[in-house]
């Protein structure tokens, strides 16, 4: 059953159905050939999907404003979205593909906020906003998720940090694994014996620090380390930016 997204504004309850317009309506129709009768999916990005059927279409002159018209047969609130509530903290990288590599990835794994930060080690102080935001919305329509997740404005990472804890969430670093005696994040969250397990297992709201290339500094983690965050490994080898940040949503979600 293929995914569409439909705005708030073309969904109507009381007459149970909805619509699909612009690109939607024409990638629906034109490029699946959806026939009349045939189930589909649509969200609305604020955390409802609809389980519907292709009730009619209809186009203007020339196939201007193509409509698909859909009969509603279920309302599915937090369809497709995981229990916890994981706000990903991290700090830009270089290259422009493996940024949005990475937003596709997070979205499909369950993340729910994507906050960018700039760090002493980022050579970016900026990204392609509205790319940035196609990517997202193509990748809520491939997992078949209700929400999109929240691409936040570039802020410091001290900010973002401060920020994680006003909103009530147990905040995580990671770190390289070359400092002696630091705990894996794996162990604690798979490990019986792990001494946060019940934390990091209790879906809380998590707010998890991945760093650019070259990772944190050791004055940022230090910074961190006094702020009350833990900091944790993901293991003895060193990863890429984006590769961490999904090894780590795969484990929490």
């Amino acid at each position: 059953m293929e995914c569409f997204i439909v705005e708030k504004e073309d969904v109507d309850i009381d007459r149970g159905e909805l619509i699909l317009t612009g690109d939607e309506a024409h990638h629906a129709l034109r490029s699946l050939r959806i026939q009349i009768g045939e189930q589909l999916l649509a969200t609305d990005l604020f955390g409802i999907s609809y389980s519907c059927k292709l009730k009619s279409h209809s186009s203007g002159a020339k196939g201007s404003e193509l409509k698909a018209i859909c009969s509603i047969e279920e309302i599915l609130p937090e369809f497709g979205e995981p229990k916890r509530n994981v706000l990903l903290i991290q700090g830009l990288i270089s290259q422009p593909s493996r940024w949005e590599f990475l937003l596709e990835k997070a979205t499909e794994l369950g993340a729910n906020i994507i906050q960018p930060v700039t760090t002493e080690r980022t050579e970016r102080e900026s990204f392609n906003r509205e790319r940035s935001d196609r990517i997202l919305r193509a990748a809520v329509k491939q997992t078949k998720r209700s929400r999109i997740p929240e691409l936040r404005e570039i802020s410091s990472l001290e900010t973002a940090l401060t920020d994680s804890i006003k909103e009530g969430r147990m905040v995580v670093m990671l770190h390289e694994s070359v400092v002696r005696g630091l705990p894996s994040l794996h162990t604690k969250l798979i490990a019986g014996t792990a001494l946060l397990q019940k934390e990091f297992d209790g879906g809380e709201p998590i707010a998890i620090a991945v760093g650019p290339e070259g990772g944190f500094s050791e004055d940022e983690v230090k910074a961190v380390s006094s702020s009350g965050a833990k900091i944790v490994s993901l293991g003895p080898r060193r990863l890429r930016a984006e590769t961490a940040a999904i090894a780590v949503l795969a484990l929490l979600i």
